[in-house]
């Protein structure tokens, strides 16, 4: 799937849980998107409550900052949750968040513009008009969902 959204995303919002860092998940997905035309990648910085200490957060938010300039690039926005009071985000950290999405500008990624491609959500299988007149028609591949 993760090779799917590489050719087909304009934009990546990639989720980092700052109380454990970089994850292997999250280079493997890096490289896939690097062979696919690096479209615009924003990191968003969760689980940021979890730190109790103002000078351990601090340190922690610039190391996952390098980190993120050294895998994507040099000034690549990163944007802090900074906890879920209440069991949701804060409204203004998802407001500004959407905000500089909606502002943001794409560039046409040029493998994408040189290989068609589609992603279906799900699909639906139905026989051939020609099986129905055969008394016990084939079995439907199975289709996941």
């Amino acid at each position: 799937m993760m090779v799917d959204l590489a050719k087909a995303a304009d934009v990546v919002l990639m989720l980092i849980d700052a109380s454990f860092g970089f994850e292997m998940e999250t280079f493997e997905f890096l490289n896939i998107f690097q062979v696919h035309g690096f479209p615009k990648i924003m990191g968003v910085l969760t689980h940021l409550d979890s730190f109790k200490h103002n000078k351990k957060l601090k340190k922690t938010k610039k190391q996952l900052k390098h980190s993120f300039w050294t895998e994507v690039s040099r000034g690549a926005k990163l944007f802090y949750l900074s906890g879920m009071p209440h069991g949701e985000y804060q409204n203004h950290e998802i407001h500004n968040l959407g905000r500089f999405i909606t502002v943001m500008k794409f560039r046409p990624l040029t493998w994408q513009t040189s290989h068609p491609y589609i992603l279906a959500d799900r699909t639906r299988w139905s026989p051939p008009m020609s099986w129905s007149r055969v008394s016990s028609p084939p079995t439907p591949p199975l289709m996941p969902r």
